[in-house]
């Protein structure tokens, strides 16, 4: 149970719960006659096939359950919920246009970053609001898009997860113990971009790093080979990893197999995103050191939130995955922009327009099974982030995370209006 304005049945709902104390609003969730009779139209665009499917299917699936629980719940203002899912591939301006064609309510994802920032100024354009599951890309809204309206992102960006990154390095291994360093990252923005931060911050906390090696695959190849060999040589103190979901499973195999993490400590943001596809072998070989994003199902514990551990059965239950944190973010986007939603209709008496939703949408609080998340003033989503060793449970016949430190956001990203490399370099 929850004590937070705008307590209504369906944002418990969508946090897992039951139901919220100190509504203070009897008629909340409930139709108005001037709310349309006609279901919301909604589109999602994500990997549904391909090596990249591995978390845009978790992605797909967060978002499904998150549709289901607003239609239980008895919709958005008396409103069920259709989504239309659709791959994304190399077409996210495109899907998105087709989306407004269409005539959708809102828009959700994309996963890529590439993808998200060529698509968000078509956002800003078309006054359809989207909220993306991903495309994390540190410049979207610090140069991109620097005064968005319509465009929103529900996921932890990339400064969050790399700065966390680089303090999990340096508080398990010791900074004295942290002097080289490589990379094997993604050849796109993504890549590039989390390396970058990374570097930046483990030279901030461990002193004068030295780069050793820089190795940028092309996303989802199918030999990474080079790359294990250079850090094989180099032996390297710490390499990070930005890679994700089947690069995270090729990465990890081919290390296994030459010995890798015997010459260097893992670390990676995303690795976790592959937990359905590792082996048991690989997995305890690397004691690889991962992020989980915004969702991790054992943090906090059961005994001070359950909603989390719920979340991860159903998901079990219903695909046979355990949820990573981009199940989270198709999970959390559509609960952000519900939740919103039904806060503003609840305020202008009416179903509200494009503009008034975005309105909601700055600085709207609200709960998931991940636990309370803040849209900010920028339209950058802030929730608390996970690290933790990549470890094998029986039990569960995957991989877990064992030692889970979890980062405030106010911790691991920069104060509103400035840029994160200027805050990275202002540390003393």
């Amino acid at each position: 149970m929850l004590k937070a304005a705008g307590g209504t049945a369906l944002a418990a709902a969508l946090a897992g719960c039951s139901s919220l104390l100190g509504s203070g609003q009897e008629d909340s969730g409930q139709s108005s006659s001037d709310v349309p009779d006609e279901p919301i139209e909604a589109g999602l665009q994500t990997f549904t096939e391909g090596a990249a499917a591995v978390l845009g299917l978790q992605a797909r699936y967060g978002a499904e359950l998150a549709v289901q629980r607003i239609n239980d719940a008895g919709g958005v203002a008396g409103r069920e919920m259709n989504l239309d899912v659709v791959h994304e591939g190399d077409s996210h301006v495109e899907n998105y246009n087709q989306f407004v064609e269409e005539g959708k309510d809102v828009t959700f994802g994309p996963i890529s970053s590439g993808g998200h920032a060529a698509m968000a100024p078509e956002v800003e354009s078309q006054e359809v609001i989207n909220v993306s599951t991903d495309g994390t890309v540190t410049t979207l809204y610090e140069e991109t898009v620097t005064d968005p309206t319509y465009s929103f992102r529900f996921q932890n960006y990339d400064v969050m997860e790399c700065v966390s990154a680089a303090r999990e390095a340096v508080q398990r291994l010791g900074a004295d113990n942290v002097n080289t360093i490589a990379g094997i990252n993604p050849n796109y923005a993504f890549g590039k971009d989390e390396f970058g931060v990374f570097k930046r911050a483990i030279r901030k906390l461990a002193g004068d790093v030295e780069v050793v090696y820089e190795g940028y695959p092309d996303l989802m190849a199918d030999d990474m080979s080079t790359h294990i060999t250079q850090v094989n040589d180099e032996q390297p103190d710490v390499t990070f990893s930005s890679c994700w979901g089947g690069d995270v499973t090729t990465l990890m195999s081919q290390a296994a197999a030459n010995n890798m993490f015997e010459n260097t400590q893992l670390v990676g943001s995303v690795l976790y995103s592959a937990v359905n596809d590792l082996s048991q072998d690989v997995v305890e070989q690397a004691s690889a050191i991962s992020g989980s994003r915004n969702y991790y199902w054992g943090e906090p514990t059961t005994d001070r939130w359950q909603p989390g551990k719920e979340l991860r059965d159903e998901a079990m239950s219903q695909w046979d995955i355990v949820p990573s944190a981009h199940f989270m973010s198709g999970y959390g986007a559509v609960a952000a922009w519900a939740t919103a939603t039904q806060k503003a209709v609840d305020i202008v008496g009416g179903w509200p327009s494009q503009s008034q939703i975005a309105t909601a949408l700055e600085g709207h609080g609200f709960y998931t099974p991940a636990g309370y998340h803040v849209m900010s003033e920028g339209h950058q989503g802030m929730s608390n982030s996970y690290y933790g060793e990549m470890n094998w449970s029986s039990d569960l016949g995957a991989a877990v995370l064992e030692d889970v430190n979890m980062y405030d956001p106010r911790e691991v990203s920069p104060p509103p209006g400035t840029k994160s490399a200027n805050w990275i370099d202002s540390w003393s």
